[in-house]
């Protein structure tokens, strides 16, 4: 394969920070709007050769911004494309998501900025002036005077931020995301689901549920319905990875675990994360941390499982 110098975004074609050649892991890209990401040469040139609507852009370059530093291969490529536009209310909640996370005192004030188009996930201008506009309208956030682009978080914003930090507060599900290999079944009924079930809440694998739509769709909308998500990542499916960032976009808590032996492999972009390491030889262990993580993390839940 030639050599390429990537001077612009393979997604939102947008000029990067610098331009990058291809390095051991793929091409490093740092785009103003998409963030920093790697995308290996075979995903680039699978990219290029599809034709992807302005929405799935946007949708991809949206979701890149809020899990930096992913590393792009084939076998997550069509999973960007197939994500979903969120709501516009839940584009407005991550709009003000990101300002909190700007903001160092109440009352401070910032000029609109190019990550907020990302922030949003707004496809153009008209897009995020209507966002701006409906928060302003619902008092949470509010413009220093019209016209000047600059914005605070407003009283009724910081009394909404505390509502969504308590996402699926009521829930009692743990959506887990693993390996379906059969060496990995023994794993998942003598230790995860375990671990779960002790913590007080009811551990859920698609596999085992009867659904009669795509099982793309189930998996959405049963993370939703979930108050954490277990994603090990034994086997490094490219599925797991999605499913654990998508999650996190929700504000979702992640459970991190993984195999010794699979933990030099885990991707770059989640090591920083603290994962549980488990053995084989060692399941009860396994079952206790994770029992140990999800209460340190949510709290106990109050499940009890039928006999």
């Amino acid at each position: 394969m030639n050599e390429i110098i990537l001077e612009k975004c393979p997604f939102c074609k947008f000029v990067v920070a610098a331009p990058y050649s291809g390095v051991l892991e793929g091409y490093q890209v740092d785009c103003p709007y998409c963030g920093k990401y790697i995308i290996n040469p075979t995903a680039y040139a699978d990219l290029c050769s599809r034709a992807i609507t302005n929405r799935q852009i946007a949708n991809i370059s949206c979701y890149l911004h809020e899990n930096q530093k992913l590393s792009i291969t084939t076998d997550n490529i069509y999973n960007l494309l197939k994500i979903k536009t969120p709501s516009f209310h839940e584009r407005a909640d991550k709009l003000l998501l990101a300002l909190e996370k700007i903001t160092e005192y109440a009352g401070q004030y910032f000029e609109q900025q190019l990550e907020w188009y990302s922030s949003g996930w707004c496809s153009c201008g008209i897009e995020l002036d209507e966002t701006i506009a409906y928060l302003i309208r619902t008092g949470r956030i509010a413009e220093a005077s019209p016209g000047t682009r600059k914005y605070k978080i407003d009283a009724d914003g910081w009394a909404h931020l505390e509502e969504l930090k308590k996402v699926n507060a009521d829930k009692l599900q743990g959506f887990v995301a693993m390996w379906f290999d059969d060496s990995m079944m023994k794993i998942y009924d003598e230790a995860i689901s375990k671990g779960i079930l002790n913590a007080g809440y009811n551990p859920h694998l698609v596999i085992n549920r009867e659904h009669n739509g795509k099982i793309d769709d189930e998996i959405i909308a049963q993370i939703r319905q979930s108050r954490f998500l277990l994603a090990d990542f034994t086997g490094h499916r490219g599925g797991v990875y999605y499913e654990a960032g998508f999650a996190q976009g929700l504000g979702i808590e992640v459970i991190w675990t993984c195999n010794k032996n699979a933990i030099e492999d885990l991707h770059f972009d989640i090591r920083q994360y603290n994962c549980i390491v488990w053995a084989n030889e060692d399941l009860n262990e396994f079952k206790r941390r994770i029992t140990s993580r999800i209460e340190a993390s949510i709290g106990r839940g109050s499940y009890q499982q039928q006999e």
